[in-house]
């Protein structure tokens, strides 16, 4: 946007008898305006500070072998008939259920149904766990999970309970099947329907909890992203995006199966609990979730818990991608010495467990942060920013009457493009440590590097910003139609940097 004949001789002069006064004070803005975009940021909220874990668990005994009064089947004893049927549930729905059986033994078996997590949904999981356990003479069932009860927005936890209620009411009725020893394998999030399950039926005999939340889904995945990210290395400034994303997100009434509170149906559990983890789990609470559920499990007078940890296992109890024996050996030795099996072995057993931070409750974000707001806070700053950038850009046509910017124009048009250029950096850099966190795998070029090449376009894009005003202010625009252009533009700019603000781009000493 060139200045008019007129403009440059005043701006030579300017130049010439103030420039290196300008440049101080131009300089001083700019780190000003980064200073109260860093406090903003801070300030905004909601804030991140996860207290050190203090209770340790301690294992009585390395060894995870469970004992009881009776000899169990080893792994592979029995040979296993797997066939597959079709369940009616109370609605009139129907389900398949792959139903797996010892083929040889005498009398009939404990038998267990499985509560899928997040990662599966049909009678076609499980399928290794539960043969292992139907090769030591256990009954199992895996149905499928009715997905209306089931998306990303909404998740009915006390719906699916009645739908695996169902399947064990089936399960008791089979030939094979000791009809008072049916109980439930819950993992992950299946380990939050579980206790529901249970407590809502009353012929349950054992629970079973692998890799178990043990906490609302909003503070275990609060606490796994601090987790990941502190493996990863990354700046302490990305931490606060753990609680504004997640809380934004629930505050907008989406998402709301993740403050579901297991807590209240932990302290009604009546029958032997057996919990499993491995010590490379970094997306639970090994240590926390325990100690939660045995002292809700107290109030209803239940001291069966049995606690196993196994070592370099990571959640699901894989090491390396590759699900482990031995703690399925360990769940069917509970499972078939029941009730001594609770009564005779080491509470806690195996690996020593270790749990650096708490996972804490996360506070409500202010309006601004809602996920809803968010998404319109962002949106007309772009739309204003593109607008601007048109209006000025149409201001200079030939065809239509021209318009001088007195150069103000070439600033600010510099400042948008590095403002749309540094979201873009941010969101790729999120989804690079997304899926490096989430495949366990760390890389300081990308998670340092990254941060700092996002900070460093949104550093630039501010000074550009700054500079533009700076101009304005000192050359008054000719024109209505030019002030009013550089105000919409500015204005959508200004969003769009409190909005990164918010997700901590500026340095700020607050943090």
């Amino acid at each position: 946007m060139a200045a008019r004949p007129e403009d440059a001789g005043t701006a030579r002069i300017l130049s010439a008898r103030t420039g290196a006064r300008r440049r101080v004070p131009l300089v001083l803005t700019w780190v000003l305006a980064v200073l109260v975009l860093g406090a903003w940021g801070a300030w905004a909220g909601p804030g991140w500070n996860p207290q050190p874990m203090t209770n340790l668990i301690v294992p009585q005994t390395a060894s995870t072998a469970i004992i009881s009064a009776v000899n169990t089947p080893r792994l592979g004893a029995f040979e296993v008939a797997s066939s597959i049927h079709e369940v009616a549930l109370s609605d009139g729905q129907k389900i398949q259920v792959t139903l797996r059986e010892p083929v040889g033994k005498e009398g009939q078996s404990p038998a267990i149904v499985f509560l899928h997590g997040t990662g599966t949904f049909t009678h076609k999981a499980f399928a290794q766990h539960a043969t292992w356990l139907a090769s030591t003479g256990i009954v199992t069932a895996v149905p499928d999970k009715l997905l209306n009860h089931y998306s990303a927005f909404e998740r009915d936890y006390v719906g699916l309970s009645k739908e695996y209620q169902a399947v064990a009411t089936w399960l008791r009725a089979q030939g094979s099947v000791y009809a008072r020893e049916v109980g439930y394998y819950g993992e992950s999030e299946g380990a939050l329907i579980a206790p529901i399950a249970v407590v809502n039926d009353a012929d349950a005999a054992f629970l079973v909890l692998v890799s178990d939340p043990a906490m609302p889904i909003r503070e275990q995945g609060a606490f796994a992203a601090d987790a990941y990210l502190r493996k990863l290395g990354a700046p302490s400034a990305l931490y606060q995006a753990i609680p504004r994303l997640i809380s934004g997100a629930i505050a907008d009434g989406n998402f709301l199966y993740a403050t579901f509170d297991p807590g209240p149906y932990h302290e009604r559990i009546t029958v032997p609990v057996m919990m499993a983890y491995g010590t490379k789990d970094l997306s639970m609470p090994i240590v926390q979730g325990p100690i939660r559920v045995a002292e809700d499990l107290k109030e209803a007078g239940n001291d069966d818990l049995v606690l196993r940890y196994y070592k370099d296992a990571d959640h699901g109890l894989r090491i390396d991608k590759e699900l482990q024996s031995q703690p399925y050996q360990d769940i069917s030795d509970f499972i078939n010495g029941l009730p001594s099996s609770v009564r005779m072995s080491p509470a806690v057993a195996g690996a020593q467990p270790r749990q650096d931070y708490t996972a804490q409750t996360l506070e409500t974000p202010r309006w601004f942060g809602s996920g809803d707001a968010m998404a319109a806070i962002l949106a007309s700053g772009l739309m204003l920013t593109l607008l601007g950038s048109l209006l000025m850009i149409g201001g200079r046509l030939p065809w239509a009457r021209r318009q001088t910017y007195r150069g103000v124009g070439r600033p600010i048009l510099a400042s948008g493009v590095l403002i749309t250029l540094t979201w873009l950096a941010f969101l790729a850099y999120v989804m690079a440590v997304a899926r490096l966190a989430l495949s366990y795998e760390t890389n300081r070029w990308v998670v340092q590097g990254g941060v700092l090449g996002v900070q460093i376009l949104g550093l630039l894009a501010l000074f550009f910003l700054v500079f533009a005003a700076s101009r304005w202010y000192a050359r008054p625009m000719l024109t209505r139609r030019a002030g009013a252009s550089l105000r919409v533009v500015v204005t959508g700019q200004i969003l769009l940097l409190f909005a990164l603000a918010y997700w901590g781009i500026y340095p700020s000493p607050f943090f």
